[in-house]
């Protein structure tokens, strides 16, 4: 159609500018005639007077010829010369009144070229100015029909003319209003396609969204640039703990939720992936966000810590090359725990079963007795909660106190349980420890804080009981029971324990002992005596005692000593003493850890005698390790002593030097 349209336009053109060419050169044969008309007269006054006419004949000539060739082209067409000089090509007129006219023209100009040739030949002045005077009058008769003529052919030409530029402007409107046509034609097939696309594509991101809002795991794509795609999992955010938009880089997504060194390495891996010449099948095994532990907070800002599997699946193009990366993001926070839990309840079962073996090893003597101490710490402690379930007016300090008083007795059970190497009942009383040590360490205590204490008591009790039964049944293999514990045994124990926690700590400590004189004392004081003994000899080991490497550094054996005696002072008083050759309390030490626990303030420690400040290690809460484990940290163990202390009704006096030793003495009447 446009093609058509085209050369119909280009064709009338063509016919439109020809008419034009027409037009004009009709217009000339007008100026033409009236030049001829001007040259006659110029030449026959020229004559009259006497004075060179040549130019006004040339003149004459020039437009004769111009005149009668362009008058012929209009006849039958030809070549003629343009306005500017140049040949141009002038169709004949076609037009039937055009000709007519042209046919006039030809009868009334037909006899003047011949005049002008006859002109040329004259010879005589007289015979130049006869036919000069006929040709004037013949001009002056004839130029006003010529003008008229050739104004007619003017007229006939752009009538002419215009119905070409009629037909060419109907022609293009017709050309307009079908490619319009055509356009809404293409336009309405186009926009029908393009709607039929946009539902198909709708209904495909609507179906998209649905499965991305309702899979648990969090989905996306990963450009190169570690960008995230514009589609992605609902749970994507929920699962990282941010908002993630189309666009958000990776790298700034896991920076705050990864380990350092685990998120270089996953940097790394994700770059290796978009390696070309890298096998994604040998890079499963090498995937670092394996079960990996992320820190998020919740809505809340309260910390959670989960664990999440990020699966990585190359996305090619078309040629092979790798367009993306499809990251899977799973929890598997569940497996996890469940494998954990499995793994604890291995060695929860090994630890029972080693424990119960363990049990066969121990004296019958020391087992019953400690049997028969712990049932009875655990109902103290048991009578201490029930106490505050009773009261009603309890305030936030007898809340703290209640939780020190049962800080106090798990950890006595805890040494004793370290001195017998029972482990199954030390792993135990180290996890009630440690609630018993956030609760200490919290602000305020309230009544709720305690409800979940009965549940740790319980567990104990139970495993007691347990013990208690098995004890009954092994009896008929034992000869007897005996009352008192042999003080050579506890001696051993007490070595084998200071062995256990000094490995533990990375220390080596040799124990000297001189305990004979404990046989002589009533049951009641040699058990609490035991409790002073085992509570100093742990925090001899574990505070007094240094490192081999600072040992070394210091000019002292790799071996730390520790002296434990029991010897009579005067008027019937007993004294034990505990000496070792370590680091030495420092008034100074002792003020800072004060401070840093927020126990007092500096006003208040500058109005302590030195003395004063070195008997503040015995306050609840009191410890100089920064993190707890199951020897340190709980600030318990000196506690326990103070209290066992006042029961006795016994003295304290302590003896210390710097990187010497420190001396712990007893003294209390029989």
């Amino acid at each position: 159609l446009d093609l058509s349209v085209l050369i119909l336009n280009f064709y009338i053109s063509f016919q439109i500018s020809e008419d034009a060419l027409a037009i004009n050169l009709a217009g000339r044969q007008r100026m033409l005639s009236q030049r001829i008309t001007k040259s006659l007269l110029v030449a026959q006054s020229n004559i009259n007077q006497e004075v060179t006419f040549d130019d006004a004949l040339v003149e004459l000539k020039s437009t004769t010829a111009l005149f009668d060739a362009t008058l012929s082209a209009f006849e039958k067409g030809g070549t003629v010369q343009g306005g500017d000089g140049k040949q141009v090509l002038l169709a004949a007129v076609t037009q039937p009144s055009g000709i007519d006219v042209v046919a006039q023209a030809w009868l009334v100009w037909n006899p003047f070229p011949g005049m002008v040739a006859q002109l040329e030949k004259s010879k005589s002045s007289a015979n130049i100015l006869y036919q000069v005077d006929n040709m004037v009058r013949f001009a002056l008769a004839n130029n006003l029909k010529l003008l008229d003529l050739m104004n007619r052919l003017t007229t006939v030409l752009e009538q002419s003319a215009n119905k070409k530029a009629d037909t060419l402007r109907k022609i293009q409107s017709a050309g307009i209003l079908l490619a319009m046509l055509n356009f809404a034609f293409i336009l309405i097939k186009f926009i029908r396609r393009l709607r039929e696309n946009d539902r198909q594509v709708e209904m495909a991101q609507n179906e998209t969204g649905e499965i991305l809002a309702t899979v648990k795991e969090g989905l996306f794509l990963l450009d190169e640039k570690f960008n995230v795609g514009s589609q992605f999992s609902a749970s994507l955010t929920k699962m990282l703990g941010m908002s993630v938009t189309a666009g958000s880089n990776l790298k700034e997504v896991l920076a705050p939720i990864l380990p350092e060194q685990t998120y270089i390495s996953a940097c790394e891996y994700i770059e290796l992936l978009f390696s070309e010449h890298i096998k994604e099948g040998l890079m499963g095994d090498l995937n670092p966000l394996t079960q990996v532990e992320v820190s998020v907070r919740n809505s809340h800002g309260e910390l959670q810590k989960y664990f999440l599997t990020f699966d990585f699946n190359r996305v090619l193009k078309k040629n092979g090359k790798i367009a993306h990366l499809l990251v899977t993001i799973f929890d598997v926070t569940n497996e996890v725990e469940l494998g954990r839990a499995l793994d604890n309840a291995k060695e929860s079962s090994k630890l029972e079963i080693q424990g119960l073996l363990n049990l066969l090893k121990i004296d019958p003597v020391l087992l019953t007795n400690f049997i028969g101490q712990a049932e009875i710490t655990m109902l103290e402690i048991n009578d201490e909660l029930r106490s505050v379930s009773a009261e009603i007016n309890y305030r936030p300090l007898d809340y703290r106190r209640t939780v020190d008083a049962v800080f106090r007795r798990v950890h006595t059970f805890k040494g004793d349980t370290a001195v017998l190497g029972l482990e199954i009942f030390e792993v135990m009383a180290q996890k009630f420890e440690s609630v018993l040590s956030g609760l200490r360490n919290k602000p305020a205590i309230a009544g709720e804080d305690l409800l979940t204490l009965p549940f740790y008591l319980e567990e104990i009790l139970q495993r007691i009981s347990m013990v208690r039964d098995m004890m009954t049944r092994l009896s008929s293999y034992y000869d007897a029971f005996a009352q008192e514990i042999p003080v050579e045994n506890f001696e051993i124990k007490l070595e084998n324990l200071a062995n256990r926690i000094a490995h533990e700590s990375g220390k080596k400590v040799k124990l000297i002992t001189d305990l004979g004189l404990m046989a002589e004392l009533p049951k009641q004081t040699c058990t609490e005596l035991m409790e002073i003994i085992i509570q100093l000899l742990r925090n001899a080991v574990v505070h007094g005692i240094e490192d081999i490497d600072e040992r070394l550094q210091t000019g002292k054996d790799s071996s730390g000593s520790i002296q434990l005696a029991l010897n009579k002072a005067l008027d019937g008083v007993y004294e034990l003493t505990l000496l070792d050759d370590g680091r030495g309390l420092t008034p100074e030490n002792i003020k800072n850890e004060l401070l840093y626990l927020g126990k007092y303030s500096e006003a208040q420690l500058a109005e302590f005698s030195d003395k004063q400040i070195l008997t503040k290690i015995f306050e609840p809460g009191f410890t100089t390790s920064r993190t707890a484990d199951k020897h340190s940290g709980h600030g318990v163990g000196l506690d326990v002593v103070s209290q066992k202390i006042e029961k006795l009704g016994a003295r304290l006096r302590i003896g210390t030097k710097k990187n010497s030793y420190t001396q712990f003495s007893i003294l209390f009447p029989a």
